[in-house]
């Protein structure tokens, strides 16, 4: 028997033991359900035997649906299951691994030297579970502090526009226009435009607002340069409830729909969230809007937030404001 016929045998006898698992998602694409039976962590087998049983159950209620979400969810998990069961010898339940201390702990022992963006992603992926499974409230990491992104220029705008109206069917045009809309013209952020519905939009004396769901919940004034784009893509749509971005909200990631419509409809000019909302805070900045209204229609906790776009500003013109710094004038 060759290697393959023995891991196809394998597969097979752990699908009939863990069926009972299965049965916790009768639609689990069998891609996924292959992904999650044949994962092996790198921990030891005594380990792995203690807790593949809990696992397998977490991935299976956690409903993924593509590769990279179920592989991730596995890695992460196994490995986080594996040490709290071996340094705690806790019941395997997931209001006992899932917790604030155990989370802090994993990060201490486990993973001091990796990168940012690696424990952001961990306490991220296991947060999620401990939502979804428990109910748990898993205090997250801020976000990876990575350099601003360049903001997009005019041309770039224009040409944005243009892809946006080139999409097959008003279903992406839509899309594409809510994105530009939210993002461009308000300065969303990925998870802020998955949950903003129609009923969120409104126009008051012929301006455009968002009022921002969420954590950071707040009232935006869209910018000129996108509001017809945002208004587009909620033209004659009348339901209140409905979601302006249209797709498939992953639990374990929300956002993931909107960086796969950008991977399905490449652009020459790629309309990234991110890039969007620095471009928007950038430009909040060369207006000389004062920094704590910016702070506060940009959700931002504090002014370090902005540290990363001042980079991109324009250069600022003291003398304009000698009036004002000597106190000969007023600021509004």
């Amino acid at each position: 028997m060759n290697r393959k016929d023995q891991l196809n045998d394998i597969f097979h006898a752990d699908s009939a033991t863990y069926a009972h698992l299965r049965a916790l998602d009768p639609e689990i694409p069998d891609y996924v359900w292959g992904i999650i039976i044949r994962y092996r962590p790198h921990v030891s087998p005594v380990q792995w035997a203690a807790v593949r049983e809990f696992t397998i159950a977490n991935a299976v209620r956690m409903q993924p649906r593509t590769f990279d979400a179920t592989r991730r969810l596995m890695s992460m998990s196994a490995r986080f299951a594996a040490w709290v069961w071996t340094t705690t010898g806790t019941r395997l339940t997931v209001e006992r691994v899932y917790t604030q201390n155990n989370v802090s702990r994993y990060l201490h022992a486990c993973l001091p030297k990796h990168s940012e963006s690696h424990r952001w992603g961990f306490v991220r992926q296991i947060g999620t579970v401990a939502d979804t499974l428990a109910g748990t409230d898993i205090n997250r990491l801020p976000a990876p502090n990575l350099p601003g992104r360049r903001p997009f220029t005019v041309s770039d705008a224009a040409t944005m526009h243009s892809w946006a109206a080139s999409l097959t069917t008003d279903l992406k045009r839509r899309n594409a226009w809510a994105l530009l809309g939210l993002a461009g013209g308000a300065g969303l952020r990925a998870d802020e435009i998955i949950d903003t519905r129609i009923g969120d939009i409104e126009i008051v004396d012929g301006r455009v607002f968002v009022n921002v769901p969420g954590k950071r919940a707040r009232r935006v004034p869209v910018m000129h340069l996108w509001n017809r784009t945002l208004l587009r893509s909620i033209q004659d749509r009348t339901n209140p409830e409905d979601f302006v971005f249209s797709g498939y909200r992953w639990d374990e990631y929300r956002p993931r729909v909107i960086q796969n419509f950008l991977t399905e409809h490449p652009a020459s000019v790629r309309a990234t969230v991110s890039r969007l909302r620095s471009t928007w805070i950038i430009a909040q900045i060369d207006n000389g809007l004062p920094v704590p209204v910016l702070l506060a229609i940009a959700g931002f906790a504090s002014a370090h937030s902005l540290d990363k776009h001042l980079v991109h500003a324009k250069a600022a013109n003291t003398s304009a404001y000698v009036g004002l710094i000597i106190g000969e004038e007023v600021a509004r």
